[in-house]
């Protein structure tokens, strides 16, 4: 678990800083105040020339401070961003993490029955209490981390490792934060078919053109050949209308201002990670990329601004009246448009970086953890991350388990337990346990196979579904199959038989698997290990250790609570 060492440092910032932006504030009250007062003389009084150069002069340095200053505020909000980093941290640690907004539930494919059975993504899923990313990258990177098992090499455990044993990492992951909700469902690609191609000029884009310049001409003849001034208004009117005509464009369709908060939270995340040297392969390939995107970055932020300015309707028009103010966009975004080329590749760098920020999370808060080995499914001290005060089990694997237990013992959670370690094992992310080792298994599970009720499909059929797609898999792949309650949609006869067939097809291809059931005739299987949960009763009390023993159950305990419930 990571030490919070500059928490306290933290707050004595925050403090100083909100002294010296309220400062700001008075000061920037004052000038205001001394804008309009010029204003106001310039309007009521005489010596125009004199009021109207005081009042412009204050009005400029006005801008120039707010302009000056502004980054205060800016480092006020990031500082209290921090802040919000390390509470999140504690609400982890204490079990709270079901106050994290994003659940990942959109991302669930529902064909990979494990997503919902392991809760890897949902309520109170694996996915809400570690991600970290607010990129659509960014979730899809963990996503698949979470469902596929991943070919990563050993530099991408170091670099985790190390961000869950740095502070450094908070300071990131607060200028993650800083990245609205909407950049996880921006579509890139349209910002990319926007930006990454020239726009060819038309012949017909230099009617605007022609009508700003005979409006520049007829201003000078205003002043040399005294002509009507009201004529000028016909330009003015002739430059709006032939902008909006002439110089229509798909590129001001965009809504730049999204896109426009978009890259300037990755621009201030970059300039954040340029600074920070960590001694690993992959994070310092993502710095590098950082300090040389920054000027892309920059220059599609500022024609992000250009368009995001267009799109004030009063701006817009007064500047294209007199200005022609889309014909310089379109030459500015000429310009400026081959950055998005360069960036592709960067932004799914960031969301490797928040995908390993997010798997740092299992190191960052809890008490011990440890990097996946190579070999034999072996575990010692597992516990389930979601589970406060989980009792942890040690537990070996090397073919298949009947796992038989009473009401409420835990065999479920363990399988669950397993199953998030190995989930884990396979995103080559840090694990919940003193140590792992494994393969790179898939995962395939009937752990809620009734929950297909809602969808008029019998919990029977459902279970036959997953069965189905669990035989296809296990001739292909290595895998770990969890079974839970095994075929308990049919009555007992079908189901010893069912279930003794498909022990038999998971042997036959040297699946790694585990099955919980009451049936105790499985338990004499060929060519598998018993092991059990049980409970104690003490003074008419029933109690669990949740601790996994080897041999068969030989306890039951349905009627007890059904006793302890007044029903019989």
């Amino acid at each position: 678990m990571l030490e919070f060492k500059n928490e306290s440092n933290l707050d004595l910032k925050i403090t100083k800083l909100k002294k010296i932006t309220n400062i700001i504030s008075i000061i920037s009250v004052i000038l205001a105040l001394n804008v309009v007062l010029w204003a106001l003389c310039f309007a009521i009084l005489d010596y125009k020339a004199i009021y109207g150069i005081l009042f412009g002069s204050s009005f400029v340095a006005y801008i120039i401070y707010l302009a000056l200053t502004y980054k205060y505020y800016k480092m006020l909000a990031h500082l209290k961003n921090v802040k919000d980093i390390y509470r999140n941290h504690k609400f982890r640690r204490n079990g709270d993490y079901n106050k994290f907004f994003d659940t990942g539930m959109d991302l669930v494919n529902k064909e990979d029955y494990k997503e919902l059975d392991l809760d890897l993504f949902g309520k109170n899923s694996l996915f809400q209490y570690l991600s970290v990313c607010k990129t659509k990258y960014g979730r899809l990177a963990l996503k698949e981390s979470l469902t596929v098992p991943q070919n990563k090499n050993k530099s991408y455990t170091d670099g985790i490792e190390l961000l869950a044993n740095s502070e450094k990492t908070l300071e990131i992951e607060a200028r993650l934060s800083e990245f609205k909700n909407d950049a996880k469902t921006l579509d890139y690609d349209l910002m990319y078919n926007t930006f990454e191609n020239k726009i060819k000029f038309k012949p017909l884009f230099l009617l605007p053109l022609l009508s700003f310049i005979g409006m520049i001409i007829y201003v000078v003849l205003i002043f040399t050949l005294k002509l009507n001034p009201y004529f000028l208004f016909l330009f003015i009117g002739a430059n709006f209308f032939l902008s909006k005509i002439c110089l229509r464009n798909d590129v001001f369709d965009i809504d730049s201002n999204k896109y426009y908060n978009l890259i300037d939270t990755y621009h201030d995340l970059s300039k954040e990670l340029s600074t920070i040297d960590f001694d690993n392969d992959d994070l310092n390939e993502i710095k590098e990329e950082s300090k040389k995107r920054i000027d892309d970055i920059k220059s599609l932020k500022s024609l992000l601004n250009i368009l995001s300015t267009r799109r004030n309707l009063l701006f817009n028009i007064i500047f294209n009246s007199l200005l022609i103010f889309d014909f310089v966009c379109l030459l500015i975004f000429n310009k400026k448009t081959k950055s998005i080329i360069k960036l592709k590749d960067y932004f799914i760098l960031i969301g490797k970086l928040e995908c390993m920020i997010s798997l740092s999370n299992i190191g960052i808060d809890n008490e011990y953890y440890t990097r996946g080995e190579e070999g034999e499914l072996d575990s010692k001290e597992i516990y389930h991350p979601l589970v406060k005060n989980c009792v942890s089990n040690s537990f070996t694997l090397s073919g298949g388990v009947i796992l038989t237990g009473s009401n409420m013992s835990g065999k479920t959670t363990f399988m669950r337990t397993l199953g998030i370690a190995q989930t884990l094992f396979n995103a080559k992310g840090l694990i919940p346990a003193q140590s792992y080792k494994s393969h790179n298994l898939n995962i395939y599970t009937s752990l809620r196979a009734n929950d297909m009720l809602s969808e008029g499909i019998s919990t029977f059929y459902a279970e036959i579904l997953r069965m189905k797609l669990i035989n296809n898999k296990i001739k292909e792949e290595a895998t770990l199959v969890l079974i839970d309650e095994i075929f308990k949609g049919t009555n007992a006869k079908d189901r010893i038989e069912a279930s003794l067939k498909v022990i038999d097809k998971l042997n036959d291809n040297k699946s790694l698997f585990i099955i919980t059931t009451h049936d105790f005739e499985l338990c004499d299987a060929n060519n598998i290990l018993n092991y059990h949960f049980n409970e104690e009763y003490n003074d008419d009390k029933i109690s669990f250790d949740y601790k996994i023993k080897p041999g068969k159950c030989e306890t039951k305990n349905a009627i007890f609570l059904l006793k302890m419930a007044d029903i019989i």
